[in-house]
């Protein structure tokens, strides 16, 4: 999650390279073969540079990148290391944070809320009836670096990007898929390119992306710093993705060579004279204002023995874990989770790591949604099917594994707060499951086949029209069908029209938790039962799209004012 000031002091010593896997020209800048990828990091690299390079005309309502588009630009950016022969060994992702980095955790999340409060305070722009279709990715849009103009500073990051761009790279992007936009595609492996070299790591994606490095000699793309405080090995290095940009200001950007900037640890500790950036890293957190000379200073000094504990204790984070990884690679039940889910998974398998602290009970950060700050959090909805789930992992568990409840990390006003979720035992389980089967019976005998783009959208709306109450605003059903068929519900878009969408959005990722926590427990006769109740839903890009997607989910329904009737006659 990176160490403040740490590239900035580092920076002096980067130097230029290109990512190529031809030979090096002459008297040219070192190039770099073979990579590894920290995919959440290359997430938002991509998901920043399409922010900075939108159209300045939309209200930042709708200039956030979907999670299609982010998908897509990842993909854009490893065709083309591909194409310059560049070997990739492997694309990380985070499946569980240690107890260690709960505190960061939150601050991030309290960051975002904190965008989207100020967000919230701005005025529309006139703009906001227009809709910002979804247009191809460019190249430029990827590899091109841009200011980001100032209003969308304080917008807060797609929650569910990650996510979705992993389940894409795993199970989305085939070679036929790609070649309708890549005609280069051919010259890859596998049915599934990416899928084989994609991994959610049991842990932090900077222990794999270290451990790979170390071995291969390669380079990690990231823009986290704390990468560089590993033990990369002799050769190993890492290059800032926010670095990396054609060189050549052609036409055909398919031919442009790609440069970016290096940290080398083990050459910049030979310069200054240091056994490793480690403990230069640990004195820089002990005092981020220090200068450069001071650090490098007291880095080569000998430490009492308070600091040689708290060293030692900073060390831990960046020890290399290899066998405990090696170990769990048998358990493939994991693998294809969503981040969120898989981390849940591992505080029930490795509590000793990811569980135990203050609160022994697991938790889970459901990010913050786009949504009416002003309003209830919209993970109110879904909660129901979330703690579904929850209560499914928990009753798989042997007795002395097996907790009363767990925590929601969600907003709750102006606050990041955990919520408790209290799980149920196997009777309230079935009774659950059963009511969720009859639920999406009615639903397919009101709005149709699970095929429709539109029925899931149709279901979501029935479950937040059910459990409304006095307390929350809903849309009439003529505002409903306006806000169906033409993105808001009034003359122009507000901040109830993205709060439906959040709503919408987050009883449709509920459902998809569901759907993952049935499937790590097949063990369980319940979850055998059920296991293909969820089959139909979507893949979570198709899930949690734009307005303007939800607009053309319903253009192939008869009537948008039949459905909308049907909503309010059955649930209403």
């Amino acid at each position: 999650m990176g160490i403040p000031s740490l590239t900035k002091h580092l920076s002096q010593y980067t130097d230029t390279v290109v990512l190529s896997g031809d030979s090096v020209t002459p008297g040219g800048p070192p190039h770099i073969r073979s990579v590894v990828i920290d995919g959440p990091s290359l997430v938002y690299h991509v998901y920043y540079r399409l922010l900075a390079w939108a159209d300045i005309a939309y209200d930042a309502l709708d200039i956030q990148p979907t999670c299609d588009e982010v998908s897509r630009g990842v993909v854009s950016f490893l065709l083309q290391l591909k194409d310059r022969g560049v070997e990739i060994h492997q694309i990380c992702f985070d499946g569980a944070l240690p107890i260690s980095k709960r505190a960061t955790r939150l601050a991030r999340i309290e960051k975002s809320r904190q965008k989207l409060e100020s967000c919230r305070q701005r005025p529309i722009l006139p703009t906001a009836n227009r809709h910002r279709k979804a247009d191809a990715i460019q190249l430029a849009q990827i590899w091109r670096r841009r200011h980001l103009p100032s209003r969308w500073k304080n917008l807060p990051e797609n929650p569910f990007m990650v996510s979705a761009v992993y389940e894409d790279l795993t199970n989305r992007w085939s070679k036929k898929l790609m070649t309708t936009t890549h005609p280069c595609v051919a010259q890859l492996e596998g049915e599934y390119p990416w899928a084989k070299i994609t991994t959610m790591v049991p842990g932090e994606a900077d222990l794999d992306c270290a451990r790979i490095t170390r071995l291969t000699g390669s380079a990690v793309l990231t823009n986290d710093s704390d990468l560089a405080v590993h033990d990369l090995g002799q050769h190993g290095s890492l290059v800032l993705l926010n670095s990396l940009e054609f060189l050549d200001d052609t036409p055909d950007l398919t031919s442009s060579e790609i440069r970016g900037l290096r940290i080398h640890p083990h050459e910049i500790c030979v310069r200054l004279g240091l056994r490793s950036l480690q403990r230069f890293a640990y004195e820089l957190t002990q005092d981020p204002h220090r200068g450069f000379s001071d650090l490098v200073r007291r880095s080569k000094e000998d430490l009492g023995t308070a600091s040689v504990i708290g060293f030692n204790e900073f060390l831990q984070e960046y020890l290399d874990d290899s066998d405990q990884y090696m170990s769990l690679q048998g358990i493939p039940s994991a693998l294809a989770l969503d981040p969120r889910v898989s981390e849940l998974f591992w505080q029930y398998k490795l509590p000793e790591t990811y569980c135990w602290g203050e609160d022994i009970r697991p938790h889970i950060y459901l990010g913050i949604l786009p949504e009416d700050h002003a309003r209830q959090c919209a993970w109110e909805q879904g909660r129901i099917y979330r703690a579904l789930g929850y209560s499914l992992l928990n009753l798989a568990q042997p007795a002395a594994r097996q907790f009363p409840a767990i925590h929601e990390f969600v907003r709750r006003g102006r606050r990041i707060v955990p919520e408790q979720v209290t799980l149920s035992q196997a009777k309230a389980i079935a009774l659950d499951l059963d009511l969720l089967s009859r639920r999406l019976h009615l639903a397919r005998s009101v709005f149709g086949s699970e095929a429709q783009p539109s029925f899931w959208v149709m279901f979501a709306l029935s479950e937040i029209y059910r459990n409304s109450s006095s307390n929350t605003t809903i849309p009439s059903a003529s505002k409903l069908e306006h806000f169906l068929a033409h993105g808001f519900a009034g003359k122009c878009t507000e901040w109830a029209d993205l709060h439906l969408l959040a709503q919408i959005h987050a009883v449709l990722y509920s459902l998809r938790m569901l759907k993952q926590l049935l499937g790590v427990t097949k063990d369980l006769d319940l979850s055998r039962q059920h296991e293909g109740i969820l089959n139909e839903l979507p893949s979570l890009y198709l899930l949690v799209g734009s307005r303007h997607d939800v607009m053309k989910g319903f253009l192939g329904v008869p009537s948008v004012h039949e459905s909308v009737s049907q909503l309010f006659q059955t649930y209403g």
